[in-house]
């Protein structure tokens, strides 16, 4: 099972850029008790390197989530949307993108929140499912109070626009290879272009 270890912070007040390091849980708390006056918190997570997220520290970011809303709202419901960022030839026919409505989240096996994949194929032009995720997310947002976004690579170009939607995006560092700190420097800043907020680092085990 992978492990959260530490999430670092960006806090920003000129003249001078700030780090600050909480533990996990902590971490959770803060986007919980941010969350309660809003009718819904989006996070989104981006791996730092070309390759996707590992699944199981989502689901771990997810069960510190669920755990905070439990003892503050238990009433409040979340979803993990999970970005399936594949090149356009591992493209599967028969995706989201023959629907017009947004597709409906199920219920998830593994812990106390709803969860939807939607495939994402790259190419040299924007796709129909990332056309249409802007227009989908606000309906998903009516449904559940916190949106957890796996947003894939940083490096690709789904991660900052639908990362531009969500309120604050984390990279995550781990479990697997990890780009160098001049990769990831480089792409927070194209991220910051296009609006995506990057406000800090998950490291993971």
């Amino acid at each position: 099972m992978a492990a959260i270890l530490e999430v670092s912070s960006q806090e920003t007040s000129p003249p001078k850029t700030e780090t600050m390091r909480v533990s996990a849980t902590s971490w959770a708390q803060q986007i919980v008790r941010e969350s309660l006056d809003a009718k819904c918190t989006s996070i989104g997570l981006c791996n730092g390197s070309r390759h996707a997220n590992d699944r199981r520290a989502i689901d771990a970011l997810a069960r510190l989530l669920c755990d905070e809303l439990a003892m503050s709202r238990p009433n409040h419901k979340m979803l993990i949307l999970r970005l399936d960022v594949v090149s356009q030839r591992q493209a599967i026919a028969d995706t989201v993108e023959q629907m017009e409505k947004a597709p409906l989240p199920t219920v998830s096996p593994l812990g106390p929140w709803s969860e939807l994949t939607v495939q994402v194929p790259i190419s040299n032009r924007a796709g129909w499912a990332l056309e249409h995720l802007p227009h989908w997310l606000p309906e998903w947002k009516r449904m559940f109070q916190l949106l957890l976004v796996d947003l894939g690579p940083m490096s690709e170009v789904p991660s900052r626009i639908i990362g531009r939607l969500c309120d604050g995006c984390y990279v995550l560092l781990g479990p697997g290879t990890c780009a160098s700190p001049e990769w990831i420097l480089q792409h927070t800043a194209w991220h910051d272009r296009s609006g995506s907020a990057i406000c800090g680092t998950l490291l993971v085990k």
